[in-house]
């Protein structure tokens, strides 16, 4: 029976266990929400209402970075746009259009290097660095598979990042607000039910905070390895130099944690999304 409990936690748990932040809270920079339910003093009583929704985005912003070296200006430039114009035609077979597509200029610079002799060594002037960015705009999220293939075609390696868009936040906030303020509501009828209060019919105030988190800044890291200790030696003041392989390291995607909401609508996607969060109070005068 024992060994059937420790297979099934080993189970439940992964590899994300051997992550070294994994009880450290990192939601958008911002500190974990605390749920307060409820609050009175003589004259007010206040609900507050935690409420989330996981939303699947609308557009991806992909920017992909490449660079390119050559002797002058010229030939790095006639270099690097025709990897660019041969991407944007092949990126079309993918329907991506030519107004989805921008290339964005980062820099040009002068390359140096240095010419070793038996007794110096004398920097020079060797060539030049043109860097550009191509950021591209996906409709459809799952073709950026194709599209990460079409880039390496073309050497084009750096995904430089990824960033979620919906395009209607204004939308998301109303059903968030509609769903926090009937939460509250029913707080407060419970509140009436229980201690027999009497409370204003309207509100006397109410106060909401809307964000969203952005997928990029929800992702831990874990190594999954074991190892065993080594002592180093020294043989007649000779040092050894000890090389370790290679060990593994991942990232995981982990959500706001929900806990402390009062209610998270569409909780179970296996999507990853973005995250729309509703923080609301509504305080009520207490009639005497």
């Amino acid at each position: 029976m024992a060994l059937l409990s420790v297979s099934v936690s080993a189970q439940m748990s992964g590899n994300q266990i051997y992550g070294s932040n994994n009880n450290s809270y990192r939601e958008n920079g911002t500190a974990r929400p605390q749920r307060r339910s409820i609050t009175t003093t003589g004259l007010d009583f206040t609900v507050s209402t935690l409420v989330l929704i996981n939303v699947q985005p609308d557009v991806l912003l992909v920017t992909l970075g490449l660079n390119e070296e050559a002797k002058t200006v010229q030939q790095c430039n006639d270099a690097i746009n025709k990897r660019i114009a041969g991407f944007n035609s092949k990126v079309r077979s993918i329907g991506i259009k030519e107004k989805d597509v921008y290339i964005d200029f980062i820099s040009q610079t002068k390359i140096y290097d240095y010419d070793v002799s038996e007794k110096e060594a004398s920097q020079s002037e060797t060539g030049y660095e043109i860097k550009k960015n191509i950021i591209v705009r996906l409709s459809d999220i799952k073709s950026l598979d194709e599209l990460t293939k079409i880039a390496a075609n073309f050497n084009i390696y750096d995904i430089v990042k990824a960033e979620y868009i919906n395009d209607d936040a204004e939308a998301i906030y109303a059903k968030l607000f509609d769903e926090a303020i009937k939460v509250a509501d029913g707080k407060k009828q419970k509140y009436v039910k229980t201690f027999k209060v009497n409370l204003s019919d309207d509100p006397g105030g109410i106060e909401d905070s809307y964000y969203s988190v952005q997928p990029k800044t929800q992702y831990q890291e874990y190594k999954a390895f074991e190892t065993s200790e080594l002592v180093v030696a020294y043989n007649n003041n000779n040092r050894y130099i000890r090389k370790e392989d290679r060990k593994n390291k991942t990232f995981y995607y982990q959500g706001i944690d929900t806990s402390a909401f009062d209610k998270v609508i569409n909780p179970t996607t296996p999507e990853v999304c973005l995250q729309y969060v509703v923080e609301m109070k509504v305080t009520y005068h207490i009639k005497r």
